[in-house]
Formats: C-alpha cells, sequence, structure tokens
C-alpha cells in the first residue's frame, strides 16, 4: 500500500520574509519536508527579487535555493520528482527574469552611450565585463537560466561583444 501525501502548491513569490518563516515553521512541526522546501525556495527567490541587489548577491540567492531546496529525496516517485523539477523550474524563471531586466537596462544604456558618440570598443568592453558577471564563464546554459531565458540573454550579449 503507498502512503497518502500532499504535495503543496509552488510557493508564492513577493511575501514578506516573516510569511515564510511562519509557514516554515508550520511545515517543520507538520513533519512536511516537501512544504517546508517549498516554502524556502519562495523565501529565497523573494528575498533575490530585491532590487536594491547586485547580481552577484541575487545570484546567491538562487543558486542556494537550486542546490539546497530543489532536490528530491532519494528514490522519489514520479510525482516528488516533478514536484522538485517544477519548484527548480520555478527559480530559473524568476532568475532569467530578473537577468533579463538588468540586461534591458544595460543595453538600453549602451544604445544611449553609442548615440552619444561613445567609443563602441570601451561599450564593448563594459558590456564584455556586464555579461561575464550575467551569464557566467562557461559558454553552455548556466543551472540558474532556463534555455530560452539563455537564449535571449546570448542574443542582447551578441549585439554588443
Amino acid at each position: 500500500m503507498t502512503q497518502s501525501r500532499h504535495l503543496p502548491s509552488m510557493p508564492e513569490i513577493g511575501r514578506p520574509e516573516s510569511y515564510y518563516a511562519k509557514l516554515v515553521h508550520q511545515a517543520d512541526k507538520a513533519g512536511e519536508i516537501h512544504a517546508h522546501e517549498a516554502y524556502k525556495v519562495g523565501q529565497y527567490v523573494t528575498l533575490a527579487m530585491d532590487p536594491h541587489l547586485t547580481w552577484e548577491e541575487k545570484l546567491k540567492y538562487f543558486r542556494h535555493a537550486l542546490k539546497r531546496h530543489c532536490n528530491p529525496p532519494p528514490y522519489p516517485d514520479d510525482e516528488v520528482w516533478m514536484f522538485y523539477q517544477q519548484l527548480a523550474d520555478l527559480v530559473r524563471q524568476y532568475s532569467g527574469q530578473e537577468a533579463l531586466r538588468l540586461a534591458s537596462l544595460e543595453d538600453d544604456l549602451y544604445a544611449a552611450r553609442l548615440s552619444m558618440g561613445q567609443n563602441r570598443d570601451k561599450i564593448e568592453d563594459d558590456a564584455e565585463a556586464f555579461f561575464g558577471r550575467l551569464l557566467g564563464s562557461g559558454e553552455g546554459c548556466a543551472e540558474w537560466f532556463n534555455e530560452s531565458d539563455w537564449s535571449q540573454l546570448k542574443l542582447i550579449r551578441d549585439q554588443w561583444i
């Protein structure tokens, strides 16, 4: 006989940190490990979306959520495995959304600088540094992005580098 269990829905993003802390505490008290992980993902993604953080600070939160809270327990059934894949996809969705927002702002800045007559080589150097931080050093899709966002980011990058 298989044990019945309830998998929580994907966490809501954008609530105060105390909201997630309360839900994590409730999940821990009830022994609901999947709910605990979902609420932790909600907490870390929300923290990463703070507009005052640098990309490097945001990335620490996204990577932490992926590494620590989006991994199923050993020997999961298909439903549990899919739940954790959905949690990871949620993190990647927000990470990509934030990276595209930052890349778009930077793209607009480079275009403005070019229209004001600034040297293209200087813009290229700045773009190389910016996109190196944003995309990482590898040529393949970084673990914190989905393929479509990765492709869009590379298109924006390739205009300037």
